[in-house]
């Protein structure tokens, strides 16, 4: 289907927003604190029950496992279909206490056990920088590649846009109050591919219709360039939230977190690929379009 929006004429709007929310996201972030890392980066223990039968209430299983005094404890429902599973995080060395206490007090739920992770601090703290030196790294690289492939300006774009897809991911998690696990750092490092990949394709027909000399503007090109990818976009991204929906609603409390972060990036990076990169290669050209179109 043939479109003609005008994409580039609501940029400063489309800016704006995302402006707006990624200082909101780091600004959430910020505001929770040690709470945003998950067992994985804090060291301690996580542990998670699927109550089969009765439902406790969630501040009833709190009460019972602050009788323990086991100090910084938190317990979170996760509900996945039609199942609700209790993950309960404390010091280390404390997962199989909190299980057995629970399933002692709680006999109606039949608690089973699906998931048990004991991480050290020490090697939280290493997985931390490791993770944070990963995601450098990979922008590094996709800012020489895009830089090698086009032209800086589009690399800028680029990148940029790949910064605000992981930013308001990351902030959306604060948001919901759930924490960043190694599981999570896999997915944002699957967002930055799926965001490089998606403006790429954008970039690519922009870059084909500066070089075969369409009549027009340098805005009017790249607008008519956003709309012939326009059903490509949405054709990738539906299928891509399908199934990751799937994961999400039926995979379990171990895949929840990273499928709800591919689904949230893969909403913000297909607008980012529009809204973001392509009014940041017009700015940074100044409208001329760069070295790919002869003036």
């Amino acid at each position: 289907v043939s479109t003609d929006i005008n994409f580039l004429g609501a940029r400063k709007t489309a800016v704006s927003i995302s402006l707006a929310v990624i200082l909101s996201s780091v600004g959430i972030f910020w505001a929770r604190g040690e709470k945003n890392f998950g067992v994985d980066f804090k060291g301690g223990d996580r542990v998670v029950l699927e109550a089969v039968k009765t439902k406790p209430d969630i501040g009833a299983v709190r009460s019972v496992v602050e009788t323990l005094k086991l100090g910084d404890v938190a317990v979170q429902i996760e509900k996945s279909a039609a199942k609700e599973f209790y993950t309960i995080r404390g010091p280390q060395g404390t997962g199989e206490k909190m299980a057995d206490l629970l399933k002692e007090k709680f006999p109606q739920a039949e608690f089973r056990l699906e998931q048990v992770e004991r991480v050290g601090s020490l090697v939280g703290g290493e997985l931390a920088t490791n993770s944070l030196i990963a995601l450098l790294l990979g922008m590094l690289g996709i800012l020489v590649y895009v830089t090698v492939r086009f032209e800086f300006s589009f690399a800028l774009g680029a990148l940029v846009a790949l910064i605000h897809d992981v930013t308001i991911t990351i902030g959306v998690f604060a948001l919901l109050g759930r924490e960043l696990s190694l599981v999570t750092v896999g997915a944002v490092l699957t967002i930055a591919g799926y965001s490089v990949n998606d403006t790429i394709v954008v970039f690519d027909r922009i870059r084909e219709g500066l070089q075969t000399g369409r009549k027009g503007s340098v805005m009017d090109i790249m607008n008519l360039s956003i709309n012939e990818t326009l059903s490509r976009t949405i054709i990738t991204g539906g299928v891509t939230l399908l199934t990751t929906s799937a994961l999400f609603f039926f995979g379990g409390p171990v895949l929840a977190d990273f499928a709800l972060a591919i689904l949230i990036g893969v909403l913000v990076g297909t607008y980012s690929s529009v809204f973001v990169a392509a009014p940041i290669v017009l700015w940074w050209t100044g409208g001329r379009g760069g070295s790919l179109r002869e003036e």
